[in-house]
């Protein structure tokens, strides 16, 4: 028996979720989404086609069942006299030995092969229902961080390139966040779900309808103690399903409430600000923290040539003091483009997603870090740029590079960050013994991109804020000269709004500085 096309269609789409677990994620790293783009544009040229196919199918059938229609019209219900005419009798005889076969040939035909085909092909780069679940929370993610309404993010109004989300997508969201019994995230998607709605006038997919947003709603609202806003979308749900049994129930409810107990008939909006280090964090990405007047004088910029080094007398660092406490410098100019173009070719085969150790010694993703990472050393490189970038790093800082870790070139992905977090060992934690170079004395991050919106590195316990400027590098020290951690130098990557964000990190570890950066007398320098 032949399947028809439609069938198989939904079948190998949904074939496609069978291979989620096997196939790496996709929105931990944009470079890696790139490739979808011209994906998609063979498989719509392909659809047109099929498309165009199909209807030239629907004239030859409807212009047979227009024939069909005349001939039944003109025959009435006089069969025997119709078929007195031997030219009405042969067309009759036509219709079923060619005509109506040729319609269950036509209908029975297959325009879809190509497309199908295509399809098989290519599923196993199409994203995963992992992708699709991480899209969804790093749109909420955005959301907190940067304060924004579910409502302009639906719209599109995050670039000038944006396209609106349909009553589907928000619904979708919204309903990810019942699940995990978030109500405000439920609360907000579904009312951007609603406006989205009633601007498409319906959703194009039938799968959303109005009484099942209102019931979200109503649940949500309840759930946050807004008594008197879920008896409202309870009411609208009605007006729209009046035989909604649980809306009914809790319409009854509601109405109890409001009379025996009014002082629950309230609504509470939660407080958003508070005083935790995330909320610090979240508040630096969207703005910079003000700067004390007096360390304004301190922040100054300058040639660098650490001490006429030969290869820095001729071209020496534009360098800015862009912090005073912990001392944090930004090295201008730092990489050419070319190079930085290096860097992503090597490290793009390399990239994978950061992973951290479970409870049973199983490797699980971060997700305190959405990005991908890839480590390069001069060997990768036979064209010799990483080398390249190894001596200019040695020669701003006047650290040795012998027993640094390698460079890591990182890419971030849908609402990419890294929350905050310390480079070097604390007390207690393995002091990196496996590469027997002991903690890492500082950092040297090179900004690869410019990023449009977001993206910023901070520092929450101390106001610090770096905007990424690409072929610029911002550096640190993570240790004191005593040894000791510089727990001032806590940081995190705020999340990309809008645009692609590349890193690259050279962690510099103590061994062979003893005499490049000699301990001081004070445990506290």
């Amino acid at each position: 028996m032949r399947v028809p096309a439609t069938i198989l269609f939904s079948f190998i789409l949904l074939g496609t979720d069978l291979l989620s677990s096997t196939r790496g994620e996709m929105f931990t790293a944009l470079i890696h989404m790139e490739g979808l783009q011209d994906i998609e544009r063979n498989l719509l040229s392909q659809l047109h086609n099929y498309i165009a196919k199909e209807k030239e199918k629907l004239k030859v059938l409807e212009s047979f069942a227009k024939r069909v229609e005349g001939a039944l019209d003109t025959m009435g219900g006089d069969i025997a006299q119709h078929l007195h005419d031997p030219v009405n009798a042969f067309q009759l005889t036509n219709r079923f030995t060619n005509g109506w076969m040729k319609m269950h040939e036509i209908v029975y035909s297959d325009n879809g092969q190509d497309f199908m085909a295509n399809i098989s092909v290519n599923r196993h780069s199409f994203p995963t229902e992992e992708d699709y679940s991480g899209a969804m929370t790093a749109l909420r993610r955005l959301q907190d961080t940067y304060r924004l309404k579910p409502t302009n993010i639906a719209q599109g109004k995050l670039s000038d390139k944006g396209l609106p989300m349909s009553s589907f997508d928000c619904y979708t969201i919204g309903k990810k966040a019942y699940n995990e019994k978030n109500w405000r995230h439920t609360r907000d998607w579904m009312l951007a779900a609603l406006e989205r709605f009633d601007e498409e006038g319906g959703d194009p997919t039938g799968t959303v309808d109005i009484p099942s947003i209102y019931d979200h709603l109503s649940f949500a609202e309840y759930s946050l103690g807004n008594i008197k806003k879920a008896s409202q979308y309870t009411r609208e749900l009605l007006q729209h399903d009046p035989s909604h049994e649980r809306a009914i129930s809790n319409r009854e409810y509601f109405n109890r409430v409001s009379r025996e107990e009014p002082d629950k008939f309230v609504d509470h909006e939660g407080v958003l600000d508070d005083e935790s280090e995330h909320a610090v964090y979240e508040k630096l990405c969207r703005e910079p923290a003000p700067i004390p007047s007096h360390l304004h004088k301190k922040l100054i910029c300058y040639y660098f040539n650490n001490k006429r080094n030969p290869r820095l007398i001729l071209s020496p660092i534009k360098t800015e003091v862009a912090f005073v406490k912990p001392k944090i410098y930004i090295f201008y100019d730092i990489v050419t483009d070319r190079e930085i173009e290096r860097l992503k070719e090597l490290a793009n085969p390399k990239l994978n997603r950061a992973t951290v150790h479970g409870e049973n010694g199983e490797l699980l993703h971060a997700t305190y870090r959405i990005s991908k990472s890839g480590w390069l050393s001069g060997s990768d490189d036979p064209l010799g740029y990483v080398d390249r970038i190894d001596q200019r790093i040695e020669d701003v800082t006047g650290l040795t590079m012998s027993t640094a870790e390698q460079l890591q070139v990182v890419n971030y992905g849908i609402g990419g960050q890294y929350e905050p977090h310390y480079d070097f060992a604390r007390t207690g934690e393995d002091t990196f013994t496996s590469l027997g170079s002991g903690n890492r004395i500082s950092t040297l991050l090179i900004y690869m991109s410019d990023v449009e919106k977001g993206g910023a590195t901070v520092f929450p316990g101390v106001g610090a804020r770096l905007v990424p400027i690409k072929r610029a590098a911002a550096y640190w020290w993570n240790l004191k000269r005593s040894g000791d951690g510089d727990y001032s130098t806590r940081h995190a990557g705020c999340p990309v709004l809008v645009g692609s964000k590349w890193v690259c990190n050279k962690w510099i570890h103590e061994r062979g500085q003893e005499f490049r950066r000699p301990c001081g007398l004070s445990r506290d320098v």
